[in-house]
């Protein structure tokens, strides 16, 4: 098995979870633990052998169509299938759906969240967090103009794949969609337009802290957690944070998160981006059956209930007294994962992102309008995909 050892489960917690397996079926499982940026190359490089070096992978959802185009992957059984689509809901599941089959059991419900430091709230003259993107800019406007904070909004713009993470949000966020569900890309949209302006927006108006074009989503979180932002959104690992940290905004409790809204007042349903992992089998493994067995045994529930530091993907565990317990935001995530926006989900997926992410940034930088940023990055993916 090839596994992440970044976010998620921690190798820790897998290695136990193997360890019970082995004593269970007397199998023997070999773990290998990599960083995200080298696990695609290596899953390319096993697919090129004529036996697999890794069985079990840990998917990504922007790889799915990739790996499934390519025939590096197998779908997953239809007896499997139908136990996900009974206890999963398809907000997830369908992230790793593609040419009518499911390519991976889903293990990891990441998404986005809206976080806010609510003592800088309260000082801005504010009860309660913003219920749309329109009172996000009033709050920030505010906080601003009083002198309590000179950039009220950090976020994670660096030109890599977060920034695409955010935009998608956005879209999603003014009532729009990247792509279709055959994952054809149409930029020329009014929530794509208005989305890109609203964050060029934010930076020309001081409410969005200029090293947010230089960030990542881990720093992104220290400088929350360090009480120097009023509002920002991240990854569902931040709520964790807060809980664990010592950093002063954790300490005080001073934070609070909530659905990302929809703008224009749309607060009937919110809007997030999946950051979602799953778990499939290599299409050259010789040891199918077996991987499929580990995987189920790896995703179960009952592995999942274990570690509610993470939202499970399981819909009888969100409903249990213990979930409740440990993690008492989890009614709230069950109504911001309802709002979820993939990614395009596309062969092709990384040569797409690249130029969204290179367009995007340009007019982030104002060296390009808004309008020609998604001008030129229709154009650059039209080609892309044509020349599929």
């Amino acid at each position: 098995m090839l596994y992440m050892a970044q976010s998620g489960y921690q190798p820790s917690e897998i290695v136990e979870r193997v360890k019970s397996y082995q004593a269970k079926t007397g199998i023997m499982v070999h773990l290998s633990f990599v960083e995200y940026e080298d696990q695609y190359n290596l899953i390319i490089r096993s697919s090129q052998k004529p036996t697999a070096d890794y069985d079990v992978i840990l998917l990504d959802l922007i790889w799915t169509a990739d790996f499934a185009e390519r025939k590096i992957i197998d779908p997953i059984p239809l007896y499997l299938e139908s136990e996900v689509k009974r206890g999963i809901i398809p907000e997830i599941y369908t992230a790793f759906q593609y040419d009518d089959r499911i390519w991976a059991i889903p293990f990891l419900a990441n998404f986005q969240l809206f976080y806010t430091n609510t003592e800088l709230l309260h000082e801005a003259g504010f009860d309660t967090p913003p219920s749309s993107l329109e009172e996000v800019v009033d709050m920030a406007k505010a906080a601003k103009e009083k002198g309590l904070i000179k950039y009220p909004l950090f976020d994670s713009f660096r030109k890599q794949e977060a920034l695409v993470c955010e935009y998608v949000w956005l879209v999603g966020a003014f009532g729009g969609d990247l792509a279709d569900s055959r994952g054809n890309i149409n930029l020329a949209t009014g929530p794509a337009l208005r989305a890109l302006k609203f964050i060029v927006g934010l930076l020309e108006q001081g409410l969005m802290n200029p090293y947010s074009l230089d960030s990542e989503e881990v720093f992104a979180s220290e400088v929350f957690l360090s009480g120097d932002c009023l509002f920002t959104t991240n990854w569902t690992f931040l709520s964790g944070l807060i809980k664990e940290s010592q950093l002063p905004i954790s300490k005080s409790g001073k934070a609070s998160l909530i659905p990302i809204y929809r703008g224009s007042g749309r607060t009937d349903n919110s809007s997030t981006v999946s950051g979602f992992q799953g778990l499939t089998v290599t299409r050259n493994s010789l040891h199918k059956k077996r991987a499929w067995d580990f995987i189920r045994y790896l995703s179960s529930p009952e592995f999942q209930r274990m570690h509610l530091e993470e939202m499970s993907v399981w819909r009888q565990v969100w409903a249990e007294e213990k979930t409740h317990y440990r993690d008492p935001d989890i009614e709230l995530k069950k109504k911001q994962i309802v709002g979820v926006h993939n990614r395009p989900i596309h062969p092709q997926y990384r040569k797409i992102s690249a130029s969204l992410q290179n367009w995007i940034y340009e007019a982030l930088l104002s060296n390009v309008s808004p309008e020609y940023a998604l001008n030129m990055a229709q154009r650059e993916i039209n080609r892309l995909i044509q020349g599929d």
